[in-house]
């Protein structure tokens, strides 16, 4: 198979270093410096810019910057051979890459919305993918085959991009708020002593702590805010911001005006599907989204 890797960064380099023993991989970069070097490395041409070339791949493996992802994706489209399949490994939002998705239709190319669902930092190779579109079954194997554990769920174009979003809302609230902690432990000389009685969450598994707080915000999100607001006045009182966690304090805020005008039926906080169901009905919306 011939493939055309666009975007020479980190995720680039890392699936053009799999690839290469096992596909024929090209490189397209706009910084010459990023895929000079690397092209050396793999003995693979490389190109400064889309062009006619991409009419001899069978498949684009493109991992540009998400903000220049649709136009990228329309650009080589337009160049690909039809059945040729486009596989944005990009950040781009859902609709643009439904939009992308669309556009590689009308040239008879198939797109496939691949999300990358961890730290390629950490895990390398074997960050887990999660792919939608017509083509991803294919593709899931092909990425199998340099060694990506990716996965094909049943969707659209755009559908894993915003799985992989929702991701985002735990895992960098968890980040920004382990900021805040571990700098306000830092100044109090007790860090360490934090990441010891962080240890039970550790102990029963990250998943399950989540079922249980959300669980439980049903009938303790009064208590919880009020822990909060003393947690905000500590962090201000040593001389940090409590930028995040005053955002904390405005969710339990709602849910405690929700509770005081349609409290839960009894045993819901027994139940986390029942829990998420009370929320998703009494929280309010942001404004200019009724009906979404």
């Amino acid at each position: 198979m011939k493939l055309a890797v666009l975007g020479c960064g980190e995720v680039g380099r890392l699936v053009a270093r799999a690839a290469a023993g096992r596909f024929e991989v090209a490189l397209c970069d706009t910084f010459p410096s990023a895929a000079a070097a690397l092209a050396a490395e793999l003995g693979a041409p490389w190109h400064p810019e889309v062009g006619d070339w991409l009419g001899g791949v069978d498949r684009v493996w493109a991992c540009v910057t998400g903000d220049t992802a649709l136009a990228a994706a329309s650009a080589a489209a337009a160049r690909m051979r039809p059945g040729a399949v486009y596989v944005d490994l990009t950040t781009a939002s859902p609709d643009d890459k439904r939009d992308a998705a669309e556009t590689a239709a009308g040239f008879g190319v198939g797109y496939v919305d691949a999300a990358i669902m961890g730290t390629v930092a950490l895990t390398g190779i074997r960050t887990p993918l999660l792919l939608a579109g017509s083509d991803a079954a294919s593709v899931a194997e092909e990425f199998a085959a340099v060694g990506a554990p990716a996965r094909a769920m049943v969707g659209t174009a755009g559908d894993a991009i915003a799985l992989k979003l929702l991701r985002t809302v735990i895992t960098k609230g968890v980040e920004a708020l382990a900021v805040e902690a571990f700098v306000a432990a830092e100044r109090r000389g007790v860090r360490a002593e934090l990441r010891r009685i962080l240890a039970d969450i550790d102990e029963q598994g990250f998943s399950p702590f989540l079922d249980a707080v959300v669980r439980t915000h049903v009938v303790h999100a009064e208590r919880r805010m009020h822990e909060v607001d003393r947690a905000v006045a500590q962090l201000e009182d040593d001389g940090l911001p409590a930028t995040v966690l005053r955002g904390v304090h405005g969710r339990f805020e709602q849910t405690v005006l929700a509770l005081r005008h349609l409290p839960p039926e009894p045993g819901t906080s027994d139940d986390v599907d029942r829990a998420i169901a009370w929320l998703h009905g009494v929280l309010p919306a942001p404004a200019g989204t009724a009906g979404h």
